[in-house]
């Protein structure tokens, strides 16, 4: 089996600094979703007229994720990680709606992550005096902890959680259409790699940083609750979003709170759901956004209002998103319901019930932005020329939709499929137990478990019910006029009112008290507060500079005696 093999190659760049390949179970695992995302994505690309720019950006931005999985050592994890960087980069400017401060915030938070990653590294060498990926030994509590703050700020700013995703839903909104399910599906994964890769680094992963808490590790008790707020808020500004592009971003940023929520608890039943989930949000992504990208093709057309009753015209492309939002929002039957339900099993486990509490609520609040996906563009009346003109999307469009439609219907049929062949390996590599079932149609756990092809049946029986009496009564339903045939306290509306139900749906969450004060406020305000002090400092620091030696003898001085301090200090930790 690919995932159980560990083999390597390996060369020496300069005396004691050797280069390696290596493929892991970890890596495999990864190396399989970007398999299934990165020509799903390039198909559509292929549309003539082509964009050969895009496309030669594009395979040298997917050989850098590959060299980035499979590296042994940190200079080929790097090496890897900033091609990613710069290729997707230049990928986002090939958009004309790319701005320049989308395109400043995509770079700058990205070099941000790439500086703490090398200083991370460096910094693993200084402990361990090798450049390989492996366990560090005779390591103090404050030298973990360094390691752990660089690492996982580097990665967790390319998952993109709460307070590091600014850059997210402008970038996602921005880039090329077809680029953006790449962005989500498949980039995003690469600081999930990364979290659970820092966790290998440990003899006792997180349980050594700060001892335990409550039933789990304390780190992974913050790195949960990160992700879990991060659900909650990306979730909630979800709802309040009034362009397909901008909800499906701000929904990627919750379901990666939901896999961080997951790695943070540490156990084995909580990375299986965590794995599991990103398996799902690639697969589930990736069809949304080619989805999305063929209405917008279609339509020209991104904005609730200015859809509707694409239902007949683009048909499976309907089902493309009805698939999906059912795989996001966690429903029955498809894969996504077994992935959550792990996620919530082991935070029962762990007995971390307010964190429970709070996914949940996360989780349910879903089912508005994910209705809101399907009614916006597909059901009420059509809104625009554009959207009553529309016609299905170009067959280079549907058919990366037709397989990954199968997929997830593949693995609600098999929920206990990815288990077995993907994630199981992952956890023996990892020294914990497994939790594949007895046949690849059970997911069990040691609360129970269900069958997937009788829940899948039930549902599909229960799907040709409801079709076959809609069917039967369609013909006795009044058909309805014009959308504006209609009057209400004297006022009759005009064409300028916005009268589709998907416009505006979510602005009455800003009368919540707690949840308008999330939708109101935001970090960005931070972020400028954090560039005036950055503004404020360089005028400092340029004051200082007169032409004299002197006082920049005094000031390296100074940094010296300072790093000398903290060595010091850490040295007693």
């Amino acid at each position: 089996m690919l995932l159980a093999w560990d083999g390597s190659l390996s060369w020496t760049l300069i005396d004691g600094v050797r280069l390696s390949l290596t493929l892991t179970p970890l890596a495999g695992f990864f190396m399989v979703l970007l398999a299934v995302a990165a020509p799903l994505v390039a198909l559509p690309m292929l549309r003539r007229p082509l964009d050969w720019s895009s496309l030669a950006l594009y395979v040298p931005l997917v050989l850098g994720m590959e060299l980035l999985l499979l590296a042994g050592d940190f200079i080929s994890f790097f090496i890897g990680w900033e091609i990613m960087t710069w290729s997707s980069y230049l990928l986002l400017l090939r958009s004309p709606r790319a701005d320049l401060e989308t395109s400043q915030s995509y770079i700058l938070f990205n070099l941000a992550s790439a500086f703490l990653l090398l200083a991370g590294i460096l910094f693993y060498y200084s402990l361990s005096g090798d450049f390989r990926i492996g366990p560090l030994a005779g390591t103090t509590f404050g030298q973990e902890l360094i390691l752990a703050v660089l690492l996982g700020l580097a990665f967790l700013i390319k998952v993109g959680t709460l307070p590091l995703h600014i850059w997210v839903p402008s970038s996602y909104d921005q880039a090329p259409d077809l680029f953006s399910a790449f962005l989500s599906g498949a980039i995003s994964k690469m600081g999930v790699y990364g979290l659970i890769l820092l966790l290998t680094l440990f003899p006792d992963a997180l349980t050594s940083l700060a001892g335990r808490l409550l039933e789990g590790p304390a780190a992974g008790y913050l790195l949960a609750w990160i992700g879990v707020v991060t659900s909650v808020v990306a979730t909630y500004k979800a709802i309040a979003q009034e362009d397909m592009k901008r909800l499906l971003a701000y929904s990627s940023i919750a379901q990666v709170g939901y896999i961080t929520t997951a790695i943070g608890v540490g156990s084995s039943l909580a990375l299986a759901g965590a794995l599991y989930l990103a398996l799902v949000h690639t697969l589930v992504k990736v069809l949304l956004f080619i989805s999305v990208a063929g209405i917008v093709l279609q339509t020209g057309q991104r904005r609730f209002k200015d859809l509707g009753k694409l239902i007949e015209r683009m048909p499976v492309s309907f089902f493309g998103v009805l698939i999906g939002i059912i795989g996001l929002a966690g429903m029955p039957p498809l894969p996504g319901f077994a992935a959550k339900y792990l996620i919530f099993v082991s935070l029962v486990d762990a007995r971390w019930l307010l964190l429970l509490a709070a996914m949940i609520l996360a989780s349910t609040a879903a089912f508005i932005y994910c209705y809101k996906l399907i009614y916006g563009p597909f059901l009420g009346h059509a809104n625009s020329p554009q959207a009553r003109e529309a016609r299905e999307a170009p067959l280079i469009y549907l058919v990366p939709q037709v397989i990954l439609m199968a997929l997830l219907v593949l693995f609600g049929f098999l929920p206990g499929l990815p288990v077995q062949v993907l994630i199981d390996p992952v956890l023996v590599a990892l020294g914990m137990e497994t939790i594949g079932g007895a046949s690849w149609a059970e997911l069990t756990t040691t609360y129970g478990g269900y069958d997937g092809v009788v829940l899948m049946l039930v549902f599909i029986i229960a799907f040709v019910l409801v079709t076959g009496i809609f069917l039967l009564l369609r013909g006795r339903m009044h058909r309805a006029g014009s959308p504006y045939d209609l009057s209400y306290a004297g006022e009759v509306p005009t064409e300028g009112t916005p009268l589709h139900y998907g416009a505006g749906m979510g602005r009455e969450l800003h009368r919540i008290p707690l949840v308008g004060w999330i939708l109101r406020r935001g970090t960005r305000g931070f972020y400028l507060g954090l560039a005036g002090q950055m503004r404020a400092a360089a005028a400092l620091l340029g004051s200082l500079y007169v032409g004299r030696p002197q006082i920049w003898i005094l000031i390296a001085v100074v940094v010296f005696a300072a790093s000398l301090a903290a060595q010091s200090m850490l040295g007693g930790l």
